[in-house]
Parts: structure tokens; sequence; C-alpha cells
């Protein structure tokens, strides 16, 4: 006897929308401020695009004026609770080194904050 199988397809839709996504950051920025002097705050990527997935990341740009600082990412995904956030953060100098990459990176994003 043979076993038989299903063909499937599972379809699953993002927990939140682009206006959830970017009304949360917004409500977070004081809480992170008070973490990170901010100097700029830019949502990119698929969520910034209209273009994500259920398996989209959340991906955000923070750059903040300080030296450098070790735990930056983690007081970022402290200050900003979403399951998919994917925090890059840079110093303000940090930033400036990369400057270039991270200008492609945010072309088509949506600026939440900027000093």
């Amino acid at each position: 006897m043979h076993g038989s199988s299903w063909n499937s397809v599972r379809v699953t839709f993002p927990s939140l929308s682009l206006e959830e996504v970017v009304q949360r950051i917004r409500d977070s920025l004081p809480r992170l401020a008070q973490q990170l002097p901010l100097q700029r705050v830019v949502l990119f990527g698929s969520y910034a695009r209209g273009r994500f997935t259920a398996r989209s990341d959340i991906d955000l740009l923070v750059v903040y004026h300080a030296p450098p600082v070790a735990d930056a990412f983690q007081r970022v995904r402290r200050a900003i609770p979403l399951r998919a956030l994917e925090p890059h953060v840079y110093s303000v100098s940090e930033a400036q080194a990369v400057a270039a990459v991270l200008e492609r990176m945010t072309r088509d994003g949506i600026v939440l904050f900027d000093s």
C-alpha cells in the first residue's frame, strides 16, 4: 500500500502593516532618544518599499551623536519592541565611514527622525 501525500501551500500574511510598523517605531523614538542621542532614523528595505511578506524583517537604520557605544544595538532592540526588527546602528563617525553604502541601502527609505 502506498502512502498518499497532499500538496499544499501555506499562505501567511505579515502580522503588521507598514503603517503599524511606522507608528510603533515613531512611538518608541522618545524612549530610544533617552538611550542614544539620535541623529537619524530610517526605515528601509522591503517594508519601506511596500514589498514585505510574512518573513520580512524590519530594517531600521539608526545613527546617533556620540562616540561608538558597545551595546547600542541592544539599546535599540529594547527601546523598539518589534519581533522582526533588524536594527543597523551606527555612531555618526561610523556612519560617515560607510556613507556611500548607507546611502544606497536607505535611498528608498522612510525617514522617521532627522535632527
